[in-house]
């Protein structure tokens, strides 16, 4: 049967409980508790990367105690940091066109172009008088007809040179369009989500603790190439300790899942109290490990 230790109040020193005989006791109302045997043992959980890769660093050592969800381990990241730095760069730089459609052009910009605008107004008005006074010219026979058609077509390419003029310095002084800014955030966005995938995918280059215990053995060094899933260390859960109890066959009838139970290790000198948490369903022989009274004090 297998026991389970009540609230402990102290942790039981891993290098006493590591495969010691001790006695566990069922209370009985009519005579004293009769003893059984077993071995204290822990749940074990192991550290593993869910990528493969060299390991870089190691920061725990056998019989160590850690608590939960610390860094334990890391892999060689060097060949994706730089996928890294650059996701970052990219959100950088839509950050910044976001900033820069949302705060409009510089005061600046707009006088420029609206004295780009008015000069190409003067040269439209020039043109124009210019062009007025060939006609009248070649109307009255001074002057050749191919001057009138060139400078028509200075006058109509400085027309055109106006309104794009005036069209640029009114789009910077409105700004940018609703629609420009909402495709830059869009840009920031798939950008962030592209950062925080690179972020997550470096983050599996390192290894907490899953649980709070002691470093039962250290299965890789640095240097070490290490596959997914594969232990780099495993710990013992020594908050919660278990029993199991070899019970004779004639005496497991009277043994019921939740009875109270007092553990009793050679190494201690109090009781500890405990309950019956499950009846293995097969029979066995009894294990080579448990020995009588007179035959524990002989372990070391």
């Amino acid at each position: 049967m297998r026991l389970v230790f009540g609230r402990m109040t102290n942790k039981l020193p891993g290098w006493l409980l590591l495969g010691v005989a001790l006695a566990v006791c069922t209370p009985s109302a009519d005579r004293a508790p009769a003893g059984f045997q077993g071995v204290v043992e822990f749940e074990e959980r192991s550290v593993s990367f869910e990528v493969g890769g060299r390991l870089r660093a190691l920061a725990a050592a056998r019989g160590e105690t850690v608590e939960a969800a610390r860094p334990v381990a890391w892999l060689d990241e060097s060949a994706v940091t730089p996928g890294r730095d650059a996701r970052q760069a990219e959100v950088d730089a839509a950050r910044a066109r976001v900033a820069l459609l949302r705060a409009g052009a510089r005061p600046s910009d707009v006088r420029v172009a609206q004295a780009q605008a008015r000069a190409a107004a003067a040269v439209q008005a020039t043109l124009h008088t210019s062009l007025a006074r060939a006609r009248a010219l070649a109307d009255a026979g001074s002057a050749p007809t191919a001057q009138v058609d060139e400078l028509q077509g200075q006058y109509d390419r400085a027309t055109a040179e106006r309104a794009a003029a005036e069209e640029r310095a009114n789009s910077l002084r409105l700004g940018a369009r609703p629609q420009e800014v909402t495709a830059a955030q869009a840009q920031l966005r798939a950008a962030e989500h592209g950062l925080a995938a690179e972020g997550q995918r470096l983050a599996r280059y390192s290894a907490r603790t899953p649980i709070a215990g002691t470093v039962l053995d250290v299965l890789a060094e640095p240097g070490d190439v290490v596959a997914p899933g594969a232990p780099v260390l495993t710990l013992a859960d020594t908050a919660r300790p278990y029993v199991d109890v070899s019970v004779p066959q004639a005496r497991v009838a009277s043994v019921r899942p939740g009875a109270a139970a007092t553990v009793r290790i050679d190494g201690l000198s109090g009781p500890l109290p405990a309950r019956v948490e499950d009846i293995g369903r097969r029979t066995e022989f009894t294990p080579r490990y448990l020995f009588s009274d007179g035959e524990r004090p002989n372990l070391v």
